[in-house]
């Protein structure tokens, strides 16, 4: 039978906002979700069976419970699927860590599916199947840098070039993304926020990172969980240009202009016990046209 295998990046957050909270419970956020060359390896196979999903690696769930389920569903729903499908995800990306895996799990499958079934479905096709699925979702289904507005499912791709080496840290801590924003309070004016992090679409600077990026999330996560204040410290004491938490947690990066101070600095951290510790580059891409 058919079989096709592509890799799912996973994204840090530069910057993360909190407009305000919408009626469905929902925030509405500001973001530049920015794709990175960690990744899980997901293998799709037809099958005459119905869908199963397997896994290695990292332990993940292979019911429901699962994006890559509830993305297969509503592919079934709105654009059908004749076989049956065998998913096999080797998990590489940090569970609960604010990296997306999962979210970029889904997406990688709408794209296997489409490919797998010839539908020619468009990006513009398949992300408004994604918003279904999840709120950053649709993000993956093109990648690279994007301002992400709206639940993080309103995209703004950024023409970004300049490289800069990444240093992430993964201590053995999972943050719950739905106990993060049940701390949250709304801190500056929507307004506010808004010029920050728009400015960005214009300068990204090493310069404009420092003074204008900062992840709202921080100050209730790190209050719980001070080991991930002292990582984003160490990050800065060993010449990150721009240290954060992405997402909600509990994933903590460094940025370095020069990748000397980036391997010295994983070299530091690959030292210390209950952590996981990766050099990364960004990704800077834009999918056009259909997947």
């Amino acid at each position: 039978m058919e079989s096709l295998t592509l890799n799912a990046y996973a994204k840090i957050n530069l910057g993360l906002y909190l407009l305000r909270r919408r009626p469905d419970g929902y925030h509405d956020i500001l973001t530049v979700f920015q794709q990175i060359d960690l990744c899980d390896t997901l293998v799709f196979e037809k099958t005459r069976r119905s869908f199963s999903i397997e896994s290695t690696g990292i332990p993940v769930p292979q019911d429901h419970r699962n994006l890559v389920f509830r993305a297969f569903d509503v592919f079934q729903k709105k654009a059908g699927f004749q076989n049956g499908l065998n998913v096999r995800i080797h998990k590489t990306i940090p569970v609960g860590a604010g990296l997306g895996g999962g979210s970029s799990d889904a997406a990688t499958a709408l794209i296997a599916f489409n490919r797998l079934c010839r539908k020619g479905l468009s990006d513009e096709d398949l992300s408004a199947m994604a918003v279904s699925v999840g709120s950053d979702v649709p993000f993956f289904i093109r990648g690279g840098s994007a301002l992400g507005e709206g639940r993080g499912e309103i995209l703004t791709p950024l023409p970004w070039k300049d490289g800069y080496w990444i240093v992430l840290i993964c201590p053995n801590v999972q943050v719950s993304t739905a106990w993060a924003y049940s701390q949250m309070k709304i801190g500056l004016t929507k307004a506010e926020k808004i010029t920050n992090l728009r400015a960005i679409l214009g300068d990204c600077t090493p310069l404009f990172f420092k003074d204008h990026l900062i992840n709202e999330f921080e100050g209730v996560v790190f209050e719980m969980h001070p080991k991930l204040k002292e990582i984003k410290q160490n990050l800065v004491q060993q010449d990150a240009f721009f240290a954060s938490m992405s997402g909600s947690g509990s994933a903590v990066y460094g940025l370095f202009i020069d990748r000397e101070h980036a391997e010295r600095t994983l070299s530091f951290f690959s030292r210390k016990e209950g952590m996981s510790a990766f050099l990364l580059k960004p990704i800077f891409w834009k999918s056009t046209g259909k997947t």
